[in-house]
């Protein structure tokens, strides 16, 4: 998206087996077995042109890693009311009934996603008291893992279009889990795919090394923690107060 950002921030993402058809006035999808025309809702990326230029800084990775802030504080906001009283994860599809259901969580994910994983495993295991594993995505989708019904699976990809991550996420679904996705860019296939999902509204990130986007998925499985602890009853009222982000 970055390299049309200059033109448009309305997108339609097209699925596997999506032909876009372009002219002058319109844009249609098609279904290429069958023909038949597809509706696609537009997105609208909330993500400025500027946000992918270096901004007078030497290299994108240093533009960055001075971002890193001001991307924290706007992952806290967008998720957490004035009060900082009540964690609102308003996209991640799963009812409290169900998220009350879940008795073991499955994180996968790849290289520095994969990192962020593990202290997500600590954060899930202290905050809610839940039993956390973590893979990477190329050994989840190929060992046949033991998951019972109660498992929820999470995947954390950045660009949300990781493809060993995506694969875990197909295998999850069709084994009837639920899946939560922690993605930065809207509309990606491993977003579209899951049954909810928590951005980290981090913007692009240009430099190869993660910076803000680390960061900003460390913020996203912290605030889901809480949000479980607090659901859960995990967490008392003094202990809410001292982890909740100010």
């Amino acid at each position: 998206m970055p390299a049309i950002l200059n033109a448009t921030q309305r997108v339609l993402f097209l699925d596997d087996g999506e032909m876009a058809v372009l002219t002058r006035d319109k844009v249609e999808i098609f279904d290429l077995e069958s023909g038949r025309p597809r509706h696609k809702a537009e997105i609208r990326i909330d993500w400025s042109p500027e946000q992918a230029e270096k901004g007078g800084y030497a290299h994108f990775m240093l533009k960055e890693i001075h971002e890193q802030p001001d991307v924290m504080n706007r992952l806290i906001t967008r998720y957490t009311n004035a009060e900082r009283t009540r964690i609102n994860l308003d996209q991640i599809g799963l009812s409290d009934e169900q998220l009350l259901g879940v008795r073991r969580i499955f994180i996968q994910a790849c290289g520095t996603s994969w990192h962020a994983g593990l202290i997500g495993k600590m954060l899930l295991e202290r905050l809610p008291n839940i039993s956390v594993d973590v893979d990477v995505s190329s050994e989840f989708r190929y060992r046949n893992a033991v998951l019972a019904p109660d498992t929820l699976v999470i995947g954390i990809s950045q660009s949300g279009e990781t493809a060993d991550t995506l694969a875990g996420i197909r295998e999850a679904k069709n084994r009837g889990l639920n899946v939560i996705s922690i993605v930065n860019v809207p509309g990606s296939t491993i977003a579209r795919e899951s049954d909810g999902v928590v951005y980290i509204n981090a913007g692009p990130e240009v430099g190869v090394a993660s910076t803000k986007a680390y960061t900003a998925q460390l913020g996203a499985l912290y605030l889901l923690s809480l949000h479980l602890g607090q659901l859960h009853g995990k967490l008392t009222r003094r202990a809410w107060s001292e982890g909740c982000p100010s």
